[in-house]
């Protein structure tokens, strides 16, 4: 059974594949979406425990799609984590000011993304903004 339910949006199917794998290694469910708008589409029909939400995807970014999620009051506690091939301080701030709980960098070790993941969960539901 599994433990928590993750959804990965992210353009490329190869990123949504090695993240399905990596995760339900580790006894997550993983549904996936492969943009902006898919984000806050498949979030209300799954309800998942968090979000892996791509930075670049094409018509709309992850910021912005990070930012149509807080504006739903029934997805309000799920964690949502940026993850992107860039690590930069800019782009943190940024992500911390949609409302993102975590910043993630694209990692190649599917331990490493499990174990981040299992972190975000591991911190709560996301606060409620009044």
């Amino acid at each position: 059974m599994a433990e928590a339910t993750v959804l990965v949006v992210d353009d490329d199917a190869g990123f949504r594949a090695y993240v399905r794998a990596a995760l339900e290694g580790e006894r997550f469910r993983v549904v996936e979406g492969e943009s902006g708008p898919d984000a806050v589409t498949v979030a209300l029909r799954e309800r998942p425990d968090a979000i892996l939400l791509d930075w670049r995807m094409p018509g709309q970014s992850g910021i912005t799609a990070c930012r149509n999620l807080r504006a739903e009051p029934t997805l309000a506690g799920v964690r949502i984590a940026m993850i992107t091939g860039l690590d930069d301080e800019r782009d943190r701030t940024l992500a911390r000011h949609a409302g993102a709980d975590a910043f993630l960098v694209k990692d190649p070790d599917p331990d490493a993304l499990a174990r981040q993941v299992r972190r975000l969960l591991d911190a709560g539901p996301a606060p409620v903004t009044p």
